[in-house]
């Protein structure tokens, strides 16, 4: 068992204590105040090398601006509170307007705090904390790609496996609720925000990833478990939409299910509370259905028609995707072996 100092404190603590040594330590030596850079070190720090490269480029022009406009506005209106609203307002004005929102909060923090400590000595001040604000954002881009690259790819499968699970269940719990005649359910809602919210971090997570990818090298081994790994997102993304149409039904609709129909949607609920493996694109609970379908009036019951499609689309995305994931695990187990 190996010991990863990552998992008791995190990749980015570690990473923005060792920009704020070698930031304060760098700055020292070329004797120039080191607060500026340290807190640019802090506030630069992104998940991946990519998110601080492409942030670098505006990051920079931002501070330069922030600290021009904190020279001019003391120098116009002296230390009051006036020259910090002032140069803090018209920081974030003017990076908005020149598209520099990446850099805003560098900017700012720049401009305001350089407002009480420039005194008389405007250019001198005005290039030394530039300088100091450039350390402190090159030192942070470079740690952050040398450092301890991210490895996100355990807990995006952690996750996958996770809401997989939890899909699974709501859905079986909600096919039983429509033979029930529940068709509004609080507690339904409830869980299904509760898993969009992990699906959406799986797929911030699984974007961060190929992003770090970009500047790190990988192997063939890694990019199919990628190539895995946003398959899946995307299926479970679909899969997801489809049990969201059957929870998020109109507000008083009513619906009449016959015995045939409700034995059918429970049969399903059985087979998807079973081992995918051996499920069948059809199956005579499906094909009920279907018979069923054909014979509704599709104006008088058109919610009803799409209730029922619902439920055999869902079954048969769940069948077809086993089956696919199913092969590509036998091909990646050959290609392994071989």
């Amino acid at each position: 068992m190996t010991f990863d100092i990552r998992k008791i404190i995190g990749p980015r603590i570690i990473k923005t204590g060792i920009s704020t040594f070698l930031t304060a330590i760098i700055c020292m030596m070329l004797n120039l105040p080191p607060i500026f850079a340290v807190i640019t070190a802090i506030v630069t720090i992104e998940p991946t090398a990519y998110a601080s490269l492409k942030k670098a480029y505006v990051r920079f022009p931002a501070s330069i601006i922030g600290a021009f406009i904190a020279v001019v506005s003391l120098y116009l209106f002296g230390e009051s509170a006036f020259t910090y609203s002032l140069a803090a307002t018209l920081t974030i004005f003017v990076t908005y307007k020149l598209n520099l929102q990446a850099g805003v909060l560098v900017a700012g923090i720049t401009a305001v705090a350089m407002v009480p400590s420039v005194g008389d000595a405007y250019f001198y001040n005005f290039f030394s904390r530039l300088a100091t604000t450039t350390i402190g954002l090159a030192i942070s881009t470079l740690i952050n790609f040398l450092i301890l690259p991210p490895k996100y790819t355990g807990q995006i499968q952690e996750m996958t496996r996770s809401t997989t699970k939890k899909t699974h269940k709501l859905l079986i719990q909600r096919l039983e609720e429509l033979t029930e005649s529940r068709f509004i359910s609080k507690r339904s809602e409830k869980e299904y925000g509760s898993i969009q919210k992990q699906i959406t971090e799986s797929e911030k997570l699984l974007k961060y990833q190929q992003d770090e990818l970009k500047y790190h090298r990988s192997n063939r081994e890694e990019m199919r478990l990628m190539n895995r790994l946003e398959r899946e997102i995307q299926f479970k993304k679909l899969y997801f939409i489809h049990v969201g149409n059957l929870i998020y039904l109109p507000e008083n609709i009513a619906m009449d299910f016959s015995d045939v129909e409700k034995e059918a949607m429970n049969e399903i609920a059985r087979y998807l509370n079973t081992d995918f493996s051996s499920l069948k694109m059809t199956n005579p609970s499906i094909r009920s259905l279907r018979r069923q379908i054909k014979g509704m009036d599709e104006e008088k019951e058109a919610f009803k028609i799409h209730v029922l499609y619902e439920i055999i689309i869902i079954y048969q995305m769940i069948v077809q995707h086993e089956k696919t994931t199913g092969e590509v695990k036998k091909v990646d187990i050959k290609v392994s072996t071989d």
